[in-house]
Order: structure tokens, then sequence, then C-alpha cells
């Protein structure tokens, strides 16, 4: 029946938020999580979006801000309760030196800028986000940190300029367009990685993470190795086809170096390999 398709994704939902109530300390914490997923869903059918709401998260001693009806809430499940980016955080918080410097491509709303604050304590951070709405409600959300953070509203690519952005995914998944599809439409600017480096004031600074959540542009920033990648420790990037996790390993080893690659779905993590002369290995993440 019609009816039973409509409501099955909504089922899945519910099924799956039972599930991480084993990873919240206080039961109330998860019954709140299961009143806001409701009432975002209603706020979504009902074309209500927009409402802020705070919500307690496991890990995370403050609330974070979302807002309803959005795809926020897609992902906080995903950074908080899937928990997308386990794989990797062992061997991030493994490297020696520390992380000192991470640059988020893809900020969104500042979960991950958030998770990097509480993994590397001592860390300044570059949060670049091309949508000024999602910029403005990362800084909200990371306002306990905001002296270790620098914004950078634009977007990023390999050649500066200017773009539209296309917001039809929706919040989790804007994405550079070109410019003049439709009348009135917003000009966001295109910085390039040497830009972003240059005006965040990093000097020589080593970049210890890179990560990249930039919804197909990937496949532009990392092409062809540049030579800016020669001062990143480890990367991790999501990737869109037609881009590939094999395009990304292959272009990141084209600047040169050797890399030890963990592939989790689409999602590709790159660590710089120093003193072996053995080449990188690719490891896969059932």
């Amino acid at each position: 029946m019609k009816w039973i398709a409509r409501i099955r994704p909504y089922a899945r939902v519910l099924r799956d938020l039972h599930r991480y109530r084993f990873h919240f300390k206080r039961r109330r914490d998860w019954l709140w999580l299961m009143c806001v997923s409701a009432v975002h869903t209603l706020s979504g059918a009902l074309g209500l979006r927009g409402v802020r709401c705070r919500v307690r998260l496991p890990d995370d001693p403050r609330p974070v801000t979302i807002r309803l009806g959005t795809g926020d809430f897609r992902g906080l499940v995903e950074v908080y309760l899937q928990d997308v980016y386990a794989f990797a955080t062992p061997v991030l918080t493994s490297l020696v030196p520390p992380v000192s410097t991470v640059v988020d491509l893809g900020a969104n709303i500042g979960l991950t800028v958030r998770m990097w604050a509480r993994l590397f304590p001592a860390a300044t951070i570059i949060a670049v986000e091309p949508d000024a709405e999602n910029i403005t409600l990362c800084a909200t959300n990371v306002s306990a940190v905001h002296e270790r953070v620098t914004f950078f509203r634009c977007f990023v690519a390999d050649v500066a300029g200017s773009a539209a952005i296309d917001r039809a995914l929706g919040t989790w998944a804007y994405r550079m367009s070109t410019p003049g599809r439709w009348p009135d439409q917003e000009a966001i600017v295109v910085r390039t990685m040497p830009d972003i480096i240059a005006e965040a004031d990093l000097g020589a600074t080593q970049i210890d993470l890179l990560k990249c959540d930039i919804e197909g542009t990937e496949s532009v920033l990392f092409r062809g190795g540049p030579a800016w990648l020669q001062r990143v420790r480890a990367i991790l990037a999501e990737v869109h086809g037609p881009y590939t996790p094999a395009d990304l390993v292959a272009d990141v080893h084209g600047a040169g170096g050797r890399w030890d690659a963990t592939v989790a779905l689409n999602v590709v993590l790159l660590v710089r390999r120093s003193g072996s002369s053995q080449s990188g290995v690719v490891h896969q993440v059932s």
C-alpha cells in the first residue's frame, strides 16, 4: 500500500533512534531527542523550517542548536549517533606531534568543528562554509571555543572567483553552481586553498588535518595533486560520485609523499607516512 511506503522512512528513523538510546548517559536527553525528531519531521512536512531547537548529545557537554525541518537533524545523526568519522578518530588523536591546525571545508552548522575542538583542545580551526545562515549557526554552536576558530564564508575550489549556491538538496548539502542559472541568484566568493592559507595567516604552518565535505567540488580541489597538499599531514574527505575514493587517493599521491589510506564507504582518511621507505597502504572498513 502507498501509505506503508510513505511511512517506511520515518519508521526506519525511529528504529535507529531507539537503538541510539545506549549512547546517552541520561535517559531524558534521549527522550528529548525522540521528541525533537517528531517535531522536526512535522515541521518539514508543514514547511515550517528554521525554528531553532537545542539538543543535548553524547560526549558533548554543551547543547547543539539545530533548525527544525531542515537537513540539520540528519547531520546531527550522522556526526553524533552514526559517528561516521569514528574509524578515523583513533588515528588522528594518536598523531605525533598532536594535531594543532585543522581546516574544515564544509563546516556547515559547526558539528564537526565542535568535534575537532573536543578532540584537539589546543588546535586552531579554520571553518569554511559558503552559506550565511549556516555559518552564523556554526558560530553559535562553537561559541565556547570561538577564540580558536576563524570563519571563512566562501566556496573552495581550484580557481578563485565567484559562484552561485545550489540549495536544492537542503541545508546539509549546499553545492557550488554556475552563476546566472536563476534570476537574482546570490553570488558567493570562491577561494583556493592557497588563498585560505594566506588569509588565515597560517604562514608556513603545517595543516595537521584537512576535513573536506564540499558536495562534489572535491573532484576539482584535489585534481592532479596540487602543490599545497605537500603541507598537509592528514585528510578526512567525503567523496561524491562520479569522483571515487580511488580517484582521491590517486590525486593525493600525485602531490608526492607516501600516504596510508583508509576507506569507509565514501569517506577516506589519508595520513602522510614519514620515515618509511614503504609505499602507502589502502585499508577498507566495512
